[in-house]
């Protein structure tokens, strides 16, 4: 009997890129780190410090934001010389998506969850000098209102989806390391599809039912922040999650072959 061999979890995981060429996806992944909590923290502190306004500072950093929150697209290029497997390409989408997504989940809307109804009820259009520490969210909340005034479907929507966050950044630590791989994606299948599913109807389908009853911030406020600071969690969310489904089929299907192909070698012995 020929011998079918699962794929190696090490074929599975490109190898650091070492061609001659400018490695892109380490820069558009830096690029991501800058422009997403870089930039957050610079113009929180600029803002503590009196250097600059809350606005439009607000503005700068959401488009900051809303570029940097695409760069796990960026795993699906290739380097100079580079020739990655569609597997190799996938795990890395995933695994930078899972840290990007993990990260926006324990940092942003983990405090929402737990400020909103004694800290962020209290805040208005405009951020007064002794609110400075809550400008990251005031920034978002501003334009979708909700965010600072009582509305139970977003705060129970948050609640579910923010927590969620550890679970994905636990995740990617396993898809980094090649440990419980499969279960690994199972949590990213999982996580991407609960957020598809909040973001797209809480978010967006819900505010559309109201006539966007609490969007306000203007035309900036509506587009760059409401549906800008929103669109990759209802359109790569998904993307990821049909992904890691994929990956999951994959690994599964591997491993079943090589149980297969050893108990074959063993009946020959």
């Amino acid at each position: 009997m020929s011998s079918i061999a699962a794929t190696p979890l090490s074929e599975w995981v490109a190898a650091p890129y070492a061609g001659p060429g400018t490695n892109i996806r380490r820069r558009a992944y830096m690029a991501s780190a800058i422009m997403i909590p870089g930039a957050f923290f610079v113009a929180w502190t600029l803002i503590a410090l009196g250097v600059i306004a809350p606005m439009p500072a607000d503005k700068y950093v959401s488009v900051s934001l809303f570029i940097g929150y695409w760069m796990a697209l960026f795993a699906f290029v290739d380097n100079p010389g580079e020739q990655r497997s569609l597997t190799q390409k996938w795990h890395e989408f995933i695994m930078v998506w899972l840290i990007t997504s993990g990260c926006a989940q324990v940092m942003w809307e983990i405090p929402v969850v737990y400020m909103k109804i004694p800290f962020l009820y209290q805040l208005g259009p405009e951020l007064q000098d002794d609110q400075w520490m809550f400008w990251p969210w005031w920034l978002y909340s501003v334009a979708d209102t909700r965010y600072m005034r009582p509305h139970d479907g977003q705060l129970a929507h948050e609640m579910m989806l923010s927590h969620f966050g550890f679970f994905e950044l636990l995740a990617a630590y396993w898809l980094s390391r090649g440990i419980h791989y499969k279960k690994a994606l199972g949590i990213a299948v999982l996580a991407n599809w609960g957020a598809f599913y909040g973001n797209t109807s809480v978010i967006y389908i819900s505010e559309i039912l109201a006539d966007f009853e609490y969007i306000e911030d203007g035309v900036l406020g509506f587009w760059l922040k409401f549906v800008g600071l929103n669109l990759q969690w209802s359109t790569v969310s998904p993307a990821a999650a049909m992904g890691a489904m994929w990956l999951l089929v994959q690994r599964a299907r591997s491993e079943a072959l090589e149980e297969l192909s050893q108990s074959g070698a063993d009946s020959t012995d």
